[in-house]
């Protein structure tokens, strides 16, 4: 079992890509930008509240396992997020070594359902 459950149920998605740079600005006005090199992508998912948790029980106690120590693949399906492939042709979904460095707190209330306090918060693992 992995993390990819939570990406196919997600109710937000965000993707960081925007890269680390160093920046200096000269007397004269002059600004200079490095790149640090590659950088991993940062992945937030948020998981709707109110759903049964005999249907989630076995995928929360799965990704518990994992924790956040291991990693785990996860693809983002063009279908649901075409939004993020832009204008590129649709191919095969893209998929990501991920590690979870942040697991939410998850709660069931009376009616027997799921909520969340925040965001799962995934990193991209670069080698």
């Amino acid at each position: 079992m992995s993390f990819q459950w939570i990406i196919d149920n997600a109710s937000e998605l965000s993707i960081n890509r925007k890269r680390i740079v160093a920046s200096s600005q000269a007397r004269n006005g002059l600004v200079r930008a490095v790149s640090r090199g590659t950088q991993p992508r940062r992945i937030e998912v948020r998981l709707p509240d109110g759903v049964p948790w005999t249907d989630l029980r076995t995928n929360i106690i799965a990704a518990e396992a994992l924790d956040r120590y291991q990693t785990a693949t996860i693809s983002i399906p063009y279908a649901k997020f075409p939004w993020y492939y832009g204008n590129t042709n649709p191919g095969s979904d893209e998929s990501y070594t991920v590690i979870c460095v942040s697991f939410p707190e998850w709660i069931i209330n009376a009616r027997d359902q799921v909520g969340w306090s925040g965001p799962f918060v995934f990193m991209e693992v670069v080698t």
